[in-house]
């Protein structure tokens, strides 16, 4: 049964209720007649929802609203069921409808005005809803529901400066810090910045996202690019190790980078002796994966042993891969099974699994993300783990 015929028996009440005071009231003859064509005409409406016929059941609905003010909150739910069944045409129709009405309450109608611009969020027109909500916002009226809605639209759109702006008026209505947020946002103006190669820019946008959250890993992670870029491969290594020494997952991210320039500056030793305490305090298996790069040239056997140990306590599909081509390329053979046989069915199994997911929702890729493209939440994306995980 769809939702709009659950809303159908539920309003059923309702009109029922709307018979019932009628009989019982002491109206003129000629209101009662109006009261008798309400109930009638929300009995036909209701009818034309049960029957999947919504069109019709708008029209009668709309004609409603111009027979009696009290029908203005089952429009505005009737509004929001065709918002949540993905029919925004029909949506926006009934709310637009429910502000031109001139004995309209300044209540309902700043209601109609918020579920206007929720319908103009669903449908994409991302303008028309920042136009709506700014309206209310400088009102003063809903502000923090309008101000959410517009901190939503400025982050679909990535326009940060003013997503900043909207953050930064959240915390003052609400009383509850934004700071972790706000730190996202010049982070990405910090990496939008690094790729256009304005370093003075990129620089100053970290500088002010650790004014809002003083150790922000991403923040060490952008600074570790930058130096590595410029081939200040002492200050890139600080970087990354302080961001994965915050979250000790991020090591997932930076490994390549952490091999290379510790390679460069002849500082390998540290780096095994860092990547062994790490791997003690991560579920995952790329600080152990790191271990095995730098020592497979020098003792391959002794590589293999600890891996296999490793792949024991914490099953990894992806641990077990790197097994397997360290076998094929020494060697071994693992029982019967040829090692090349392994290594395919490991790709196989490794295709099209996800990385990476989100906490708060669920979404799950190949790409971190620092920000969901699911629920739009910042630092929610982790690395997989367990079986088929890192």
């Amino acid at each position: 049964m769809s939702e709009l015929t659950w809303a159908a028996l539920a309003l059923l009440p309702v009109a029922a209720g709307c018979g019932w005071w009628l009989a019982r009231r002491q109206l003129g003859r000629g209101e009662r007649r109006q009261r008798s064509d309400l109930s009638s005409n929300y009995f036909r409406g209701l009818n034309y929802l049960l029957n999947e016929q919504p069109d019709k059941a708008i029209e009668v609905f709309l004609r409603l609203a111009e027979i009696n003010t009290e029908t203005v909150e089952t429009h505005l739910a009737l509004g929001n069921l065709f918002r949540r069944r993905g029919e925004t045409d029909k949506a926006i129709r009934f709310h637009r409808h429910i502000m031109s009405r001139p004995q309209l309450s300044e209540q309902h109608r700043t209601q109609a005005l918020l579920e206007l611009g929720e319908d103009y969020m669903r449908a994409g027109l991302l303008d028309r809803a920042e136009k709506l909500y700014s309206e209310l916002a400088e009102q003063g009226r809903f502000s923090e529901t309008a101000v959410r809605n517009l901190l939503a639209i400025y982050q679909q759109e990535k326009d940060w400066p003013r997503a900043i702006v909207q953050a930064r008026t959240l915390a003052r209505v609400t009383g509850e810090s934004s700071d972790a947020l706000i730190a996202q946002f010049h982070c990405e103006l910090a990496e939008a910045a690094r790729e256009d190669g304005d370093r003075d820019t990129a620089i100053s946008q970290l500088a002010s996202a650790r004014g809002y959250v003083r150790d922000c890993a991403r923040a060490a992670l952008i600074e570790a690019r930058l130096a590595f870029d410029e081939g200040r491969f002492d200050d890139a290594i600080r970087a990354d190790r302080a961001a994965c020494e915050r979250d000790p997952e991020l090591i997932a991210l930076v490994l390549d980078r952490l091999i290379e320039t510790h390679r460069r500056r002849d500082r390998v030793d540290e780096l095994r002796a860092w990547l062994a305490q790490l791997s003690e305090r991560t579920p995952i298996i790329a600080p152990l994966l790191g271990l095995a790069r730098l020592d497979v040239e020098r003792d391959p056997g002794r590589v293999i042993e600890i891996l296999l140990e490793r792949l024991e306590q914490r099953p990894s599909v992806r641990g077990l891969q790197y097994l397997v081509d360290l076998l094929n390329q020494h060697g071994h053979r693992l029982d019967a099974i040829e090692p090349d046989l392994l290594t395919r069915l490991m790709d196989r199994l490794m295709q099209g699994q996800p990385r990476f997911r989100c906490e708060q929702c669920g979404f799950s890729g190949s790409t971190w993300h620092w920000q969901c493209p699911s629920c739009r939440q910042w630092e929610t994306t982790r690395p997989v783990s367990g079986v088929l995980g890192e």
